[in-house]
């Protein structure tokens, strides 16, 4: 009898426990699932002017490239890109045959951002002008009619002499060609006339615009013999070139004479 009743009380205190249990337990969670949420893509411009790294003047005809797009810039050496979305990973690609490649990693988090490029010349401007200079005093020193083409490929086909008096007169004594048309007949004079010639190109004075434009002042001294008589010529000028590259070579497009003095 004292056992059942032992079994009664254990059976009911663990009802007891069970109903407190299932008291306790919380209701289950029902997650409701998020609503998507809206990706807003933010854009901007990217522009700048890409310019001569010595001289600091804009370079035409650069290519500029950002995200499989390419410009070109113009005169000024402005380019600019729209709609260009926010990232930390951009590459702005510029490419130009004179100059040294360039790339410059930025990141875009504004409406607008400038980037300034200055590119740097493959080759020295001073080194090219002596070398010009120099192989120009050897065409001409060699009294050679077959150098009169290697002489005309020195200038440009817009090529054209100031009209000032000075420059005038040196056309006139056959000093220098008025124009393109007229390199080869006024160097086939030249070389007709005088039986030795001496071009010396000193104290050259180089200002550089970009890799295909600059102007260089300069002291030029001729010594020449003229005839069967070798008389004696000395001529002493002050001069400017000016110079555009044409594919990958100067050519000269203006000449010009400050001062002439010639002593017969």
């Amino acid at each position: 009898m004292m056992t059942f009743k032992r079994n009664v009380w254990l059976f009911c205190v663990m009802c007891m426990v069970c109903l407190f249990a299932c008291g306790e337990a919380e209701d289950p969670i029902e997650i409701e699932p998020e609503p998507d949420k809206m990706v807003v893509i933010q854009y901007g411009t990217v522009s700048g002017t890409v310019t001569d790294v010595g001289s600091g003047q804009p370079i035409p005809g650069t290519t500029v490239t950002l995200q499989g797009l390419s410009i070109t810039t113009g005169a000024d050496g402005v380019f600019a890109f729209h709609g260009i979305p926010y990232n930390d990973a951009h590459t702005l690609v510029v490419a130009d045959v004179d100059y040294k490649p360039y790339n410059q990693p930025f990141a875009l988090r504004q409406p607008r951002l400038v980037v300034e490029v200055a590119l740097t010349p493959l080759k020295a401007p001073a080194v090219e002008v002596r070398e010009f200079f120099d192989h120009f005093s050897d065409l001409l020193e060699s009294l050679s009619l077959d150098n009169i083409e290697a002489i005309r490929t020195l200038f440009s086909e817009t090529y054209v002499a100031a009209d000032d008096p000075a420059t005038l007169f040196g056309v006139a004594s056959g000093i220098i060609p008025e124009n393109y048309e007229d390199v080869v007949p006024a160097m086939t004079q030249l070389f007709e006339e005088y039986v030795s010639l001496e071009f010396i190109f000193k104290d050259i004075e180089i200002v550089v615009t970009n890799a295909r434009k600059m102007a260089v002042t300069l002291r030029l001294d001729i010594n020449a013999e003229k005839g069967e008589e070798r008389d004696l010529r000395e001529l002493k000028a002050h001069c400017k070139f000016e110079f555009r590259r044409e594919g990958s070579d100067w050519k000269i497009v203006h000449w010009q004479l400050f001062a002439l003095d010639i002593r017969l």
